[in-house]
């Protein structure tokens, strides 16, 4: 590929001043995102002799494999950030074991894909991509390890990754410990007077093991911290500072607590339809519910030092409910941050009911021991309504709505009673993907106590008849919000060129204005001469994922100097010198951008001002090196612990989740011309068979749950765009849906922003190219000219209007003539003039 570069810093490998920043801010969340799940008190430690053991002590996992990897400079491991604490670490020869154990098989990897080269016809080029290298577990702890590390303190570190196309296994190279991890904690356990379990996994994880195994004092949820979590992580444990993280799923007991676990994606055998049998009834909301104890619940999050909660006020003007709490640090040794949770259990008058759902959030400063904090808390009463399929309406029924302030959905305390004398209708829609047959939902809990409190001992305060002002949703074709600049471009187009336009660059290069290496494409770079360049877009959402280092030929051709995709690194030598750049003979382009902590991690900060920080950070990068639309963030649903992509994600819970995106969104597009790109809209909740699969779902659970944290981040963080998903909803292919990306989205939503759809979602036995951009979805990725032409004959048999297409066409148009590039090649044109 052939690229114009502009940028001199980027002929440079020095540390940057913009690296140093998001380095710290990185740290930041990353300290934050940890939750000390369990802890007798043995943490925290002083700095001295330890023992580290496990596949996570020396090689800690940052993130996620697939789309979400990023290509920092450097990776802060756990071992690393200990040492640096001032700990001695005394167990680096069975880290250097391990890390020779995991060589080899990365070795024995690599050969038995060569050897699938030599036939073809064997070779599952997709199974390799989706399913890298599985690094051992672990190795044995012997008594001599025990003996020679001369401590009496142990961290043992158990690490799991996973990535995009597929979902986790539930035995033990996904869900489960192995038996050779359970045998070496066990020995640790037993000859360690100080013993603490760190859990490097991207997602809710077993626990089990903690029954079987006696003697651990603390359990640390690592997650996957990004490039500074061993940082963050040992200045925990040291208590520099105290943990604040909170869960932001339920944690089982058991995989088998969990609504519908072995309907599951793949363990049903069948790949092809999912039952969302469940209904709205997903995490706390099936747990609070049917009263079934989860090992950990959702908002959980122990610290060093302790708080109090003492309710202060409640207001109540018209649609909006303020709460106002005092936080107080009740230790004597530590400070800390805590988070306030408010829950509210609507009445259970008319349709079924969660017990009670999340309702608002905040998280203190720090806060020395002694010294207190007010928080407030605010929400809107169209929060709690509830979607009746019946007649399309969103309805704050008659009853009872009790608030609940809290530090998790466990650890509760009715708070003030808020009445609705008569059912209040705050929405009304039309019905969207629709079955001819209702998905079977579990049968809710009969006789379901949300009070827990006696008349008279709350203060109530009465909900106005008119406090919610009824909006009726308009479907009507609305006129486009396109500037006249834009416009005026647009009608100079012909039908062809529009085509072109929808569709993406395929990947192939060509002769673009613009392109950092390492992309996930590029809008079309054929239309140069009617003043339109091309725009880049960059993976993530743990940072920008680009090629840390290129090298440029002769010809001006860039190449990665290493692998961009790790089954690259197991091709033969030859042809990867064919592939790579040769750093040492060539001039390179640095690319060098921060690993973040993943989505997860992200969330159980429950910091939205900080998760807006990470945004801006991301926004900056996304200026230093030309991308215009991050892919980015992540923010489907955990509906279940084995989805392979839960760690790009944020929480089972939807209002966390559309917070986080908001928040990431606003940060990013402080950056003017930056834009991110919510994702994957919707109902992505499994791997497996992703590109076929039909999420079978009732309207209710669609718009109370996989929905609703689109509308909260469509709404306040008014996101540049955002990306289908590859899967079916209700049998329609969600790039396919006019429902979901006309009616909803944009109708309801107004959202007037850039859709696309996901990489090689369209196409043959896939979504319909021509279907999807009659449905609202701009711009066709990776595209191609094969989309084009398939659209152009569309167009030529009248198939596919030209109204349509170029609705489309003037929304891409908009997001270029938005950008930083465009605002480049505007001077640069006149410069050349």
């Amino acid at each position: 590929m052939k690229m114009k570069i502009r940028n001199k810093a980027a002929f440079t490998d020095v540390e940057t001043g913009l690296e140093r920043d998001n380095r710290r801010i990185s740290y930041e969340a990353a300290l934050e995102g940890i939750v000390l799940l369990e802890n007798d008190g043995t943490l925290p430690l002083k700095p001295g002799k330890i023992a580290l053991y496990g596949a996570g002590a020396g090689m800690t996992i940052k993130g996620g494999t697939g789309s979400g990897e990023v290509r920092e400079r450097h990776v802060v491991s756990i071992l690393e950030g200990m040492e640096k604490a001032g700990f001695t670490v005394t167990t680096r020869r069975w880290i250097e074991e391990y890390a020779k154990r995991y060589q080899e098989g990365e070795k024995e990897y690599a050969a038995e894909f060569q050897r699938k080269l030599l036939k073809p016809w064997k070779l599952d080029m997709i199974n390799f991509i989706s399913s890298p290298y599985q690094y051992p577990s672990s190795q044995p702890v012997t008594e001599q390890d025990v003996k020679d590390s001369d401590t009496d303190t142990c961290i043992y570190v158990v690490a799991r990754q996973a990535g995009e196309g597929t979902d986790r296994s539930l035995g033990e190279k996904g869900y489960r410990l192995s038996d050779e991890e359970k045998a070496g904690l066990a020995m640790c356990a037993a000859n360690y007077g100080k013993m603490i379990v760190v859990v490097n996994v991207g997602s809710v994880f077993d626990m089990s093991f903690l029954e079987e195994i006696p003697g651990i004092n603390a359990v640390v949820y690592y997650s996957q911290q990004g490039m500074m979590g061993g940082s963050a992580f040992a200045d925990l444990v040291c208590g520099k500072t105290s943990p604040s993280g909170k869960t932001s799923d339920t944690w089982p007991k058991n995989y088998e607590d969990i609504p519908g676990a072995m309907d599951y994606s793949y363990l049903n055998g069948n790949t092809d339809e999912e039952y969302y049998r469940e209904g709205i009834y997903v995490g706390y909301r099936y747990f609070d519910t049917y009263g079934v104890e989860p090992r950990y619940p959702f908002g959980h999050g122990l610290s060093y030092t302790t708080f109090s909660v003492e309710k202060k006020s409640v207001e109540l003007s018209g649609s909006k409910v303020r709460v106002c709490a005092r936080v107080t640090n009740t230790g004597k040794a530590y400070a800390g941050k805590e988070t306030l949770q408010l829950y509210v259990s609507c009445p259970q008058t008319g349709m079924n009911k969660e017990y009670q759902r999340l309702a608002a959030f905040a998280k203190t400063g720090e806060l020395q021991p002694g010294e207190s904090q007010e928080l407030t808390l605010a929400f809107d009463l169209r929060d709690l309504t509830s979607y009746r399929e019946e007649d399309g309406s969103y309805v704050l029924e008659a009853g009872d709505y009790v608030l609940k302030l809290g530090t998790s959905s466990r650890n509760t305390t009715p708070a003030a009673v808020m009445e609705a004398r008569k059912e209040i209708t705050a929405a009304v829609c039309r019905n969207i993907c629709r079955r001819e047959h209702a998905v079977r939902e579990i049968e809710p809990p009969m006789n379901m106590d949300t009070c827990e409190y006696q008349d008279g001992e709350l203060e109530r305060y009465i909900i106005e008849d008119d406090a919610v002002e009824t909006v009726t949703y308009s479907y009507e074709e609305k006129a486009d919000a396109l500037f006249p600049y834009t416009r005026k471009l647009l009608e100079k187009l012909t039908g062809e060129e529009l085509c072109d336009l929808v569709s993406g660059d395929g990947g192939s290069g060509g002769n673009k204005f613009f392109e950092a290496p390492g992309v996930a494409g590029c809008t079309t770079s054929a239309l140069q001469k009617k003043g339109i360049p091309n725009i880049c877009m960059a993976d993530g959402p743990a940072g920008l994922r680009l090629q840390k280092v290129s090298a440029v030929t002769r010809r001006g051709t860039v190449k990665g100097t290493e692998p961009n995709v790790s089954v690259m690194g197991c091709l033969p030598e030859p042809v990867k010198k064919v592939m790579l750049g040769n750093q040492e003979r060539q001039p390179c382009v640095y690319q060098f951008t921060t690993s973040f902590p993943v989505g997860t991690a992200l969330a159980q900060t429950w910091n939205t001002e900080l998760i807006e920080r990470v945004g801006e950070a991301v926004g900056k990068e996304m200026e230093a090196y030309g991308i215009t639309y991050w892919l980015a963030p992540g923010m489907n649903i955990h509906r279940n612990p084995l989805c392979g992509r839960n760690f790009e994600y944020f929480s089972e819970d939807p209002l966390l989740t559309g917070k986080m995106a908001a928040a990431m969104s606003r940060g990013v597009q402080t950056r003017k011309g930056c834009f991110v790109t919510v994702k994957h809209f919707c109902c992505n909740n499994q791997e497996e068979n992703r590109n076929r699969m039909n999420a079978n779902v009732n309207e209710r659970a669609l718009r109370e749950i996989y929905l609703k944290g689109f509308e909260i981040a469509v709404r306040e963080g008014r996101p540049g765009a955002v990306m289908t998903s590859y899967n079916k909803v209700n049998g329609t292919y969600a790039n396919n849906s006019m429902d979901l990306v006309t009616h909803v989205l944009r109708d309801e939503w107004g959202f007037d922003g850039l859709v696309m759809t996901d990489w090689y979602a369209t196409g043959k036995g896939l979504g319909s190219h021509v279907k999807a951009i009659e449905a609202g979805n701009d711009l066709l990725m990776p595209g191609g000219k094969k989309a084009a032409r398939e659209l152009k004959k569309a167009l030529e048999e009248g198939i596919l209007e030209e109204e349509d297409l170029k609705r489309c066409a003037g929304r891409v148009l908009q997001g270029i003539m938005s950008s930083r590039i465009y605002q480049a090649y505007r001077r640069l044109k006149k410069e050349e003039a």
